[in-house]
C-alpha cells in the first residue's frame, strides 16, 4: 500500500500509520509529495504528478492513502485523486483533519475516508480490504460503494502509550518528490530540528478558530480528549531517534500546549538531561504559565517557547473565546525573562472584526512587554465548521469563498509577510509591529513613527524601513543558525525569499 503526505515532510499521521501497518505485517511505501517553499505551497506541476503516478506503479501498491491534513489542500487532493485513479485504477482513501471536518464533501471524491483517530482501527480496515471486502461499517471509516455511502461511527480514542514510535528507521520504502527530483530515503532524517508530540488534544479547547472546537464535540464519550504520553515512552522514542538521526540539534514539541503537570514535569526534568541531552522548545498558553515548572524545564534543557497572544484583549474575549487578559500576557513574558528562556510570541492578523482601536490596543500591549522577544505573525485561517467560521458566516463578515477549502490562504502566505496586499492601515500596523521587537531600535523612535501623520496617510516608507529591519534580523538569525549547525537546506527552502520575507 502507498501512503502519500501532501506538503509535510514531518507528517506525524503518515508516520504513525506506517509504523502501525508495518508492525501488522504489511509493506508500506511512504511518499512525501512536495513541501512548502518560500512561505507558500506551490501547486504541483504535471511532471510531479506524473512522477508520483510512476513511483506508485513501480512500487506495486494496491491501495493509496492520501493525507489531507488541512482544508486548504482540498482542491489539490481532489486533483491528485482523479489523476491517480485514472492512471492506476486504484482505491484512494483520504485521511487527516479535513475529512474529519467535512466528511460529506470528501467522500464525494475519495473511495473511502478516515474520520477521527484511526491509528489502530486502520489495521481492521486493511484486513477487510485484504480479505476482498470494502471495510464498510468499520468504526472510523466511511466507504463509497457506487452511489451508496456507508457511514460509520468514530473509533475509540487511542491510548498514546500503546502506539508504536513513528517510523524513521525504514529508509528503502520512503520517497520524496519535489520538482524534477524523486529521491529514495527519509527526507526529514537529516534535519537538525526534530519534532515530537507529548500529548494530543488541548485543555483550552474553546478557542473559536481552532480545530479542537470541531474534534472535541465529535469525540465526546470515546475517551479522554486531552491525553499525555508517559514520560518514559517519550524518552524511549527520543533515544531511538537519536540513534537514527545523528544530525539532530534541537527538539521541538508540537503539542497544542505543552503539558505542565507537576509530577510529569518533574519526571521529564530528571530523565531528559541524562538520556536525551538536547535543547528543546515548547508551546504554552498564557493561562498555564508558572515560574516553578519553567525553571525545572530550563534546567533540563528548555531554550525557547512559543505563546499565543493572538489579538487584543477584546477580540480574544469576544471573537476568539480566549479569556486571557493583557495582565496575564505581561506577567507571562516577565516570567520568561526571569527564567531566561527565549519567547516566541504569536499573533493572528487579518480577522474582519478587529477595529483600529483593537489594533492600537494590541500594539500598546506589545510595546509594554519586556524585551527581548520574537514575533510570529499568522494570517487568520478559517477552518470549515469551526465556531469562528460558522459565526462569521452567520453574521455576514465572510462568505463561503473565505473558508479554507474554497479559499487557499495557506497556498499564498503561510506566515505574514509585508509584501502581501493589504489595506494601507494594516500595512502601517504590521510595519510598526515588525519594528517594535528590534532591540537596536529605541522605543522612543517607534513611538515617533507611530505618531507620524505622514506615515499614517502613506505607510510605504514605513513598510520599506520595516522590510529593511526585518532583513537585518533575518541575516542575524541565519548567522546564529549557521553557527549552531541548525541551518539546513530544508529551512532555507521553506523560508528564504528576499522579496517576501516572513515577519520576525
Amino acid at each position: 500500500m502507498g501512503l502519500v503526505s501532501l506538503y509535510a515532510l514531518e507528517n506525524n499521521g503518515v508516520r504513525h500509520l506506517s509504523a502501525v501497518l508495518r508492525g501488522a505485517g504489511w509493506s508500506v511505501t511512504e511518499v512525501y509529495f512536495k513541501d512548502w517553499v518560500n512561505n507558500h505551497f506551490p501547486w504541483p506541476a504535471e511532471r510531479e504528478i506524473d512522477a508520483l503516478i510512476e513511483l506508485l506503479r513501480e512500487q506495486g501498491v494496491s491501495v493509496i492513502g492520501l493525507s489531507v491534513r488541512a482544508s486548504a489542500f482540498h482542491r489539490v487532493a481532489a486533483h491528485i485523486t482523479h489523476r491517480l485513479r485514472a492512471a492506476l485504477g486504484l482505491r484512494v482513501i483520504w485521511g487527516g483533519m479535513h475529512p474529519t471536518f467535512q466528511p460529506e464533501r470528501c467522500i464525494a471524491i475519495a473511495d473511502a475516508i478516515a474520520v477521527g483517530e484511526v491509528d489502530l482501527a486502520v489495521v481492521d480496515y486493511f484486513l477487510a480490504l485484504e480479505a476482498g471486502g470494502s471495510g464498510a461499517g468499520l468504526p472510523g471509516f466511511w466507504v463509497r460503494e457506487g452511489d451508496e455511502i456507508v457511514r460509520a461511527d468514530l473509533a475509540p480514542l487511542v491510548d498514546l502509550a500503546t502506539l508504536p514510535f513513528r517510523d524513521y528507521h525504514t529508509q528503502l520504502d520512503k520517497w520524496s518528490i519535489e520538482g524534477d527530483r524523486v529521491q529514495q530515503g527519509d527526507p526529514f532524517i537529516s534535519n537538525p530540528e526534530f519534532t515530537v508530540l507529548a500529548s494530543r488534544g488541548c485543555p483550552y479547547w474553546t478557542c473559536t478558530f481552532c480545530s479542537n472546537t470541531v474534534t472535541k464535540p465529535l469525540t465526546e464519550g470515546l475517551g479522554p480528549t486531552f491525553r499525555i504520553r508517559p514520560v518514559e515512552d517519550l524518552i524511549c522514542e527520543l533515544e531511538a531517534v537519536r540513534a537514527l538521526c545523528p544530525d539532530i540539534k534541537v527538539v521541538r514539541f508540537d503539542d497544542e500546549v505543552f503539558p505542565l503537570h507537576p509530577a510529569w514535569i518533574a519526571e521529564l526534568a530528571e530523565k531528559w538531561p541524562q538520556r536525551v541531552g538536547l535543547p528543546f522548545e515548547v508551546l504554552v498558553d498564557p493561562r498555564m504559565v508558572r515560574e516553578a515548572p519553567l525553571r525545572q524545564l530550563k534546567a533540563a534543557g528548555l531554550r525557547a517557547l512559543c505563546m499565543g497572544i493572538q489579538a487584543s484583549e477584546r477580540v480574544n474575549r469576544e471573537l476568539y473565546h480566549r479569556p486571557v487578559s493583557d495582565a496575564q500576557i505581561i506577567e507571562a513574558q516577565r516570567i520568561f525573562r526571569a527564567v531566561g528562556v527565549r519567547s516566541n510570541l504569536q499573533l493572528i492578523w487579518d480577522d474582519p472584526m478587529s477595529t483600529e482601536a483593537d489594533k492600537d490596543s494590541l500594539f500598546r500591549l506589545l510595546m509594554a512587554l519586556e524585551q527581548p522577544f520574537e514575533l510570529y505573525l499568522f494570517g487568520l485561517t478559517l477552518y470549515p465548521e469551526t465556531h469562528l467560521a460558522r459565526r462569521l458566516l452567520r453574521e455576514g463578515w465572510v462568505t463561503e469563498a473565505d473558508i479554507e477549502g474554497l479559499h487557499t490562504r495557506a497556498f499564498e502566505q503561510f506566515r505574514v509577510d509585508l509584501s502581501y496586499p493589504r489595506p494601507a492601515a494594516d500595512q502601517r500596523w504590521l510595519a510598526l509591529i515588525v519594528l517594535l521587537n528590534k532591540r537596536l531600535l529605541p522605543k522612543s523612535l517607534i513611538w515617533k513613527l507611530y505618531a507620524s501623520e505622514a506615515l499614517r496617510a502613506d505607510p510605504r516608507p514605513l513598510v520599506a524601513f520595516a522590510q529593511g529591519a526585518n532583513l537585518v534580523k533575518m541575516s542575524a538569525v541565519v548567522a546564529e543558525l549557521l553557527r549552531d549547525g541548525e541551518l539546513s537546506p530544508l529551512l532555507l527552502r521553506r523560508w528564504l525569499n528576499p522579496r517576501s520575507l516572513v515577519t520576525m
